[in-house]
This record gives C-alpha cells, sequence and structure tokens, in this order.
C-alpha cells in the first residue's frame, strides 16, 4: 500500500537495495570485460605474435577510469 511504503520508508530501503545491486553487477561487468580483454591480448600476443595496441589502450583507459573514479569518491566523501 503507497500510504504504508511511505510511513515505513520502505520505498526508498528497496530503492536503496536495487542501486546496490546495480552497482555491483556493473562493477563485476567491468572485471570479467578486463578479463577478456586481457586474455584477448594473452592470445595475440602468443598465438599470432602481434602486438594488439587497441587492446591494450582498452584495458589501460578502463584501469585509469577505475583508479580515477576510486580517487574521486574518496576525496570527495
Amino acid at each position: 500500500h503507497p500510504i504504508l511504503n511511505r510511513i515505513l520508508m520502505l520505498d526508498q530501503v528497496a530503492d536503496e537495495r536495487s542501486r546496490e545491486h546495480q552497482r555491483r553487477s556493473t562493477s563485476a561487468a567491468a572485471i570479467v570485460g578486463v578479463l577478456i580483454a586481457f586474455l584477448m591480448l594473452e592470445y595475440h600476443l602468443l598465438v599470432e605474435h602481434r602486438v594488439p595496441w587497441d587492446l591494450i589502450a582498452v584495458i589501460y583507459a578502463m584501469g585509469l577510469t577505475k583508479v580515477a573514479l576510486m580517487r574521486w569518491y574518496h576525496f570527495k566523501n
């Protein structure tokens, strides 16, 4: 019931919980993306004997973004 939810603040709890699930799933997806990019990099280096600069750029961009945002949130809070 909407009035009961407002009194008990259940909407806010559910909203915070869903945001936490979204944050965790996004973080997990980013980690899996970096691992796949790293495995592709290893494949190109070891099997094809070539340096895929595009994959290296993607891995560094993801890593730098993660570190920059961690520092930003640390100093902002």
